[in-house]
């Protein structure tokens, strides 16, 4: 029953300016077994994401850790890394149970 249990451990979330999906890079991990992996989601899953990681780490500071580039048609790209020094696992059913993610991996 254990194994059955989605975590994923983030290590670094993208998203452009106007963009309805974010990127969220990591290693999901299911019981013993692991795997790097890419999940888009939607933005009101990246707000569930960012809430549920400051109620994990007590100093979270998001606007410290988000940087912005411009881009060439003009848009913005938003890169947030996440260090070890944050506890960036996440239960995937707690957090994104109400719409459809897709989950990238080769």
């Amino acid at each position: 029953m254990e194994a059955s249990i989605k975590k994923l451990e983030i290590t670094s979330i993208q998203f452009e300016s106007n963009d309805l999906e974010v990127l969220i890079k990591g290693k999901m991990s299911y019981g013993h077994l692991s795997h790097p992996t890419d999940i888009l989601v939607s933005q009101t899953q990246l707000n569930k994401i960012i809430n549920q990681l400051s109620k994990q780490n007590k100093n979270f500071e998001f606007d410290k850790l988000i940087t912005a580039e411009k881009m060439y048609d003009n848009e913005t790209l938003y890169t947030i890394l996440l260090d070890s020094d944050v506890n960036s696992s996440l239960y995937l059913h707690e957090i994104l149970n109400t719409q459809p993610y897709v989950e990238i991996c080769a």
